[in-house]
């Protein structure tokens, strides 16, 4: 704090009009595993980022070298790049309003100071599961990450912010084989807290999914009615929502809802909030990475788009509030401390419905049920196709789940789907998390009709 401090000060008296330091400090426990213990790293790693303005140029620097001499180059250096930057005519200032919410549940402390006996206790558990529940089945590909992170924003204004989190991540990819016959399982779990992970759990699943989807195949091409379980559904109708209501995209023209605030986007059951105090949220945290306080954000209400996600940029350019979806995207620590904030959703949420899912299969006569895709990246949020592969699933035959299915596509219209097309939103949800950190989350949705693109 007091090096981020330094870097402020020693950014002003060089010229810049106002300057920002954002620290990251991270502490990593990852075990690599198949039917043992493959290996296992710690590492620890403190990366600092600073952002100056210097009249309309901006510039970003960064360094994992935190001692005194390095921070006042760091401040040079960026004053010095901002200096022959091109002007951003639509800035107008950083972030001033700097504070915490009352998000609660994102920082576990038996999760940060976790004892290495309780985690070989219980991986070593899991992976005797794994080799003993069906000796057709063999792991390729087991990882477990635990993670304690400390953020820290200071600005030339004086104002400091820090805020510590943890996470934890198991996942477990199987392979079953049996007389020429082969399938796979992937699972995987996310959470805040060691304790919420449940590795014996997910071992069994896994060994039973595989072995249970031995004897999948394709069907003829039809449309039907489908659902999505709860985690796929969320990875589906988040990608095609992550970027439609960033108001970064918005502003560039790149969205289709640009010019549909306050308009009927979806079926008037459809409620989908944006929530950086959930607790316990996957991203849920106090404050966004530039220090505004992180909110409860109605996107879609009643089927009505309400309001797209700011950070403090995008915020002054519309002349509104920010929503305190400011982040710093990337998938390494140094990246992300040198990169500029731009909207993201936190805690991305479908909200749920009142069906349970054995009613939603009951009544369904003939569909497909989606356990696990592939592909859903490959649909476009734009023109709102959809092309998601189906890797695991089931024909639904009179209310109840018959013979496994692989290799077919989902191809249908999203924004057609969001106005009419969701028949039934049901009471389970679950979250799925993406690469860059985002959390989406969705209960077990019926969709009338898509095509199945199959044999």
């Amino acid at each position: 704090m007091r090096l981020a401090s330094l870097a402020c000060e020693k950014a002003e008296e060089l010229g810049a009009t106002e300057a920002e330091a954002y620290v990251q400090n991270t502490h990593t426990i990852r075990i690599s595993f198949t039917n043992e213990i493959q290996d296992i790293k710690t590492a620890e790693s403190t990366c600092l980022g600073l952002r100056v303005a210097l009249g309309k140029k901006i510039a970003m620097y960064s360094t994992s070298i935190l001692d005194e001499s390095e921070i006042i180059g760091v401040a040079k250096k960026v004053v010095k790049i901002a200096k022959v930057a091109p002007e951003d005519p639509y800035w107008i200032h950083m972030n001033r309003r700097y504070g915490k919410s009352l998000a609660k549940g994102y920082f576990d402390r038996a999760t940060a100071t976790i004892e290495y006996d309780e985690i070989m206790e219980r991986l070593g558990s899991a992976i005797s599961v794994l080799n003993e529940r069906d000796e057709r089945v063999k792991l390729t590909q087991g990882l477990l990450s635990l993670i304690t992170s400390k953020v820290s924003v200071v600005n030339s204004y004086g104002q400091i912010l820090e805020d510590k989190e943890t996470f934890a991540l198991a996942e477990m990819r199987v392979n079953a084989k049996e007389a020429g016959l082969e399938s796979t399982w992937n699972e995987h779990h996310q959470a805040r807290s060691w304790d919420e992970i449940d590795l014996d759990s997910m071992a069994m699943n896994a060994v039973d999914k595989s072995v249970g989807f031995l004897s999948a195949k394709s069907i003829p091409t039809r449309e039907m009615p489908v659902v999505l379980r709860n985690k796929i559904a969320a990875g589906i109708w988040g990608w095609m929502l992550f970027s439609p209501i960033n108001a970064d995209v918005v502003q560039k023209g790149g969205s289709p809802l640009g010019d549909k605030l306050g308009e009927q986007i979806a079926s008037e059951d459809i409620n989908i909030i944006d929530d950086g105090t959930m607790t316990g949220g996957i991203r849920t945290r106090s404050f966004d990475d530039e220090g505004y306080p992180t909110q409860y954000t109605p996107v879609v209400e009643d089927g009505v788009l309400k309001n797209f996600l700011y950070d403090n940029y995008t915020a002054l350019k519309d002349g509104v509030d920010s929503t305190g979806n400011a982040t710093r995207l990337a998938y390494s620590l140094r990246a992300r401390v040198s990169s500029s904030p731009r909207p993201s959703p936190t805690n991305l949420i479908l909200e749920n419905g009142s069906v349970g899912v054995d009613e939603i299969l009951q009544d369904t006569k003939r569909g497909l049920y989606v356990e696990q895709v592939i592909g859903e990246y490959l649909s476009n949020p734009v023109s709102g196709n959809l092309n998601v592969t189906v890797t695991h699933g089931y024909v639904i035959e009179d209310g109840e789940l018959k013979e496994p299915v692989k290799g077919v596509v989902l191809a249908g219209n999203f924004h057609e789907l969001l106005k009419d097309g969701f028949e039934v939103i049901g009471d389970d949800t679950e979250k799925y998390t993406t690469l860059s950190g985002s959390g989406f989350y969705s209960p077990t949705v019926k969709l009338r009709k898509l095509t199945v693109a199959g044999k």
